[in-house]
């Protein structure tokens, strides 16, 4: 006789829901404000050093940081999915310690490119399978003013995702998420086995 089979994953969805929920106070979602799908504004260069613009990025950095502590992830964010306007992002590096990015203007990309699946701040907890180049140089200033200059071509697993959340976060700045550069829409897909990503890598396309 039939019986109904029950979802699979259920608890660990549970989780993954819970876990979005702990920062639905600061966190913008898609459809939430239609700020997230357009450009960002550029800082003037002589405004970095303002109050205006240093309380924003203490508090962006802040966001990242409670983020991480509440959730156990995230790498990047953009002033945007904040309720920022400005072209500003913070990104933990590989050990962890907080670059601020400002005005970012990609000079250079790598002919080389992988698909890799990715969770978005803004639009979690789909995973969107994206396509980028392996590495990309950028110019950019820091919370002080400084012009600075990415130049790391790390083709390894590591230098991979170093790079690929500097291409969403400045995707963001650009009012872009990451599910509007998923091939195809049928690819989208919830974040619910918890060995998915024991099983994803990159794929070169």
């Amino acid at each position: 006789m039939w019986k109904p089979q029950p979802a699979p994953f259920a608890s660990y969805k549970k989780n993954v829901l819970a876990r979005a929920a702990k920062v639905a106070d600061f966190i913008y979602q898609i459809g939430e404000t239609p700020a997230l799908r357009q450009p960002s504004i550029l800082v003037p260069v002589k405004e970095i050093s303002s109050a205006e613009i240093q309380a924003k990025i203490n508090y962006l950095q802040d966001c990242l940081r409670r983020y991480r502590r509440l959730t156990g992830y995230g790498r990047g964010i953009t002033g945007v999915q904040v309720g920022i306007p400005e072209r500003i992002s913070v990104i933990f590096t590989a050990d962890m310690e907080i670059i601020t990015i400002i005005n970012p203007k990609i000079t250079k990309r790598s002919s080389k490119h992988y698909k890799y699946p990715e969770i978005c701040m803004s639009a979690n907890p789909i995973i969107a399978p994206v396509s980028r180049p392996a590495w990309i140089e950028f110019s950019y200033h820091d919370e002080k003013g400084s012009l600075k200059h990415w130049k790391t071509k790390d083709d390894t697993d590591a230098g991979r995702i170093m790079n690929r959340v500097f291409q969403n976060e400045i995707d963001h700045m650009e009012g872009i998420i990451n599910i509007d550069k998923v091939a195809h829409p049928k690819e989208l897909i919830l974040e619910s086995d918890p060995k998915f990503y024991e099983n994803a890598g990159f794929e070169e396309v």
